[in-house]
Formats: C-alpha cells, sequence, structure tokens
C-alpha cells in the first residue's frame, strides 16, 4: 500500500480526466501518426493544466497529445482524450515488437486500461470491476491480484499498475512541466 500512497495525489484530483499511455519500442512520430496527429504537425510547449483548458474550451473541434521520453519508454498524455483506450491503437504501437500500456478515467467515473505486446491486445479491463465476474470484452492480464484496485485508490492504483508493469512511475511534477502538445484532428468516438 505504501507504493500507493505514492500516488494519492491522483485520487484526489476531481478534475483529472485523461489517457495516460506508456510506449516502448516506438519513436515519437510513430505515436503521432498512430492517433491521428497530421504529417508535420506542429507542436507548442504547455503544462498538463493549459492543455485541459484549452482542450475543454475546443471539446468537440480537436484533442490535444503530449509527449515526454523517459528513458526507453515514450509517455502519452491525452488531457481529456480518449484515443490511447482503443485497442487498434495498442496493437498497432506495440508491434511488431514493441509494448503499449494506457489507463483511461474520465471525471464521470469511467475507467479503462489496455495493454498490447508485438502487435496483439493482451488485456482490456475495466479496473472498477476487478475481483467481479468480468464483461463480455474484458481481458484481464495475469498480473493482475484481485485486491490490486480498491475503488478509493483507483486511480492511484491504476498508475501504480503503470510502474509495476513498465518501470515507469509517473510523478505529479511532471503535470506541472511543459510537454511538447500536439493538435489532433477531432475525434468524436
Amino acid at each position: 500500500m505504501c507504493a500507493v500512497n505514492r500516488y494519492a495525489w491522483a485520487d484526489t484530483a476531481f478534475d483529472l480526466a485523461w489517457t495516460l499511455a506508456v510506449v516502448a519500442g516506438r519513436t515519437a512520430r510513430d505515436v503521432l501518426a498512430a492517433y491521428g496527429a497530421a504529417e508535420g504537425c506542429q507542436a507548442e510547449w504547455l503544462t498538463f493544466q493549459a492543455a485541459m483548458d484549452e482542450r475543454n474550451e475546443h471539446l468537440d473541434e480537436l484533442g490535444l497529445l503530449q509527449l515526454k521520453e523517459h528513458g526507453e519508454h515514450l509517455l502519452v498524455v491525452e488531457p481529456n482524450g480518449w484515443i490511447g483506450n482503443g485497442p487498434e491503437v495498442a496493437r498497432k504501437l506495440s508491434g511488431p515488437q514493441g509494448f503499449f500500456l494506457s489507463v483511461y478515467w474520465s471525471a464521470n467515473g469511467d475507467h479503462q486500461i489496455v495493454q498490447a505486446q508485438d502487435g496483439q491486445l493482451t488485456a482490456r479491463f475495466d479496473p472498477t470491476f476487478i475481483g467481479r465476474p468480468a464483461g463480455a470484452n474484458d481481458m484481464i492480464p495475469g498480473w493482475v491480484e484481485p485486491d490490486d484496485f480498491l475503488l478509493e485508490h483507483l486511480r492511484s492504483a491504476s498508475l501504480l499498475a503503470i510502474e509495476r508493469v513498465t518501470g515507469v512511475g509517473f510523478e505529479d511534477a511532471w503535470l506541472n512541466e511543459p510537454l511538447m502538445t500536439y493538435r489532433l484532428p477531432y475525434s468524436g468516438d
């Protein structure tokens, strides 16, 4: 539980809606293409909050994607976005010999974790229901234990899962750090 406490800030950040993905084996250009960015799109340095504000102001017009290199991994942050929650993006960015893991949560309380390795979807589930009968489309990986996702710590447990599986610990200070931010065409999906 000590590591979950490290992410306690996520459990109390009620306005935090996003998809956070960790990608290995792909370039920033690959990530931008998979997320639907226009060829040669320009980036701007924005903090998470500035990107979230812009996204919310133009919700039906554009999406935003923030990238951060961290060792051998790329962190992909979508303020109030959900493209990285899709299995097709996970498959594309994990193939042919890569890895993709994303966590999504919305302001409405929706949650999902998606994982792919070597172009194959290996997990897709709502951590809210761990320990209960799985839904029709759930693919729960072997690394999930019944007590991993306690409801009162669902967000911090999701960040802990990313750290446990990828070795990348998300630092809340990164939310205040300007990151390369790209505008994406609106996707109503």
